[in-house]
């Protein structure tokens, strides 16, 4: 039987595994903290992040979101003035990537590093979000040359992780849209974004590591371009995008991770029975011919993953015990 790293290779050369992939079957790191990567800070209360950005911990979101009112940019055509990237020479790189790694498998897992906050998602964290779109089509020269200079500051970073973690993948966060669409135009994206991604996946995948784009909510018309620019992995595949579509065009060009419906799984009033009958569901869509990863966290994930697990037998061979 192959070997977990074997058999996850053959997902991602969009070839049938032999056995159903798990996200459990990576070795996985999540940089964002406090006290290292600090993209934004996970503690409850109120935290700045390593640009300096004030940050609210929501307990009804789970998650820290920019203080409202309290932003480092207030004026894009001032952002060189007021925006100072952190100096991530100043870090212990070698010790934290040696605990970190310490219980890596490279042997028998491929390893992935998942980093938050790409470009847009930088922008709209140090500036007001309407103040941020506004921005988009008022002073498109200034943001251009803004998600330049992050995408410049996500490369330095990206290299600190290639050299001393080593992954085989590493995942950039930089959403797009919400369920309902996109946050811009196709075009306005094409115009000052898409550039600048380029130059952080091309920078990735020279030094022979594969790039994985986790982006939320709805991102359709914009496939055919991360296809163009290499992306090999897209996560977590909202079903806004439509899954059975989406395969169907992208399947053999783009390897998913995710496509669960967050929000209808996390339902207050969904019973345990829906919730499995919506995971077999999505499985029967994404699964045949692999290219599929399944991935959920959220509201009831022991339930959805207990299924997954289960139904995953109707796929393929057994998976290995262990």
């Amino acid at each position: 039987m192959l070997s977990k790293k074997e058999n996850m290779r053959l997902v991602l050369q969009h070839k049938e595994p032999e056995y159903f992939p798990l996200i459990s079957d990576f070795d996985t790191a999540m940089l964002e903290s406090i006290d290292f990567v600090n993209e934004r800070p996970p503690d409850p209360g109120v935290n700045n992040d390593w640009f300096g950005q004030s940050w609210t911990y929501e307990p009804s979101a789970g998650a820290a979101n920019p203080t409202p009112g309290m932003h480092l940019v207030t004026d894009i055509t001032k952002w060189k003035e007021q925006l100072i990237f952190p100096d991530i020479n100043k870090l212990d790189w070698e010790g934290r990537s040696k605990a970190d790694t310490a219980n890596w498998r490279r042997d028998i897992k491929l390893s992935r590093l998942r980093l938050g906050f790409g470009l847009w998602e930088r922008m709209f964290s140090v500036m007001d979000f309407q103040e941020a779109l506004c921005a988009l089509l008022v002073e498109p020269e200034c943001c251009y040359d803004f998600f330049g200079a992050v995408a410049d500051y996500k490369i330095s970073l990206h290299q600190k992780l290639l050299d001393y973690y080593k992954p085989d993948i590493i995942v950039m966060h930089d959403d797009y849209g919400t369920s309902q669409g996109l946050f811009m135009s196709p075009d306005v994206w094409r115009a000052l974004i898409k550039p600048h991604l380029k130059r952080v996946v091309d920078h990735v995948q020279s030094q022979g590591c594969m790039y994985e784009h986790h982006n939320c909510g709805y991102f359709t018309p914009l496939m055919d371009d991360m296809v163009e620019m290499g992306i090999e992995i897209i996560n977590p595949l909202h079903r806004s995008n439509g899954i059975k579509e989406t395969k169907d065009n992208y399947g053999s060009k783009i390897v998913f991770v995710g496509g669960f419906e967050i929000q209808h799984l996390s339902t207050p009033s969904i019973t345990e029975a829906e919730i499995r009958e919506n995971v077999r569901g999505t499985m029967d869509i994404l699964a045949p011919g692999g290219g599929f990863i399944p991935y959920y966290k959220g509201r009831n994930d022991e339930i959805v993953n207990d299924e997954v697990e289960k139904y995953c037998v109707n796929f393929y061979s057994p998976r290995p015990t262990g």
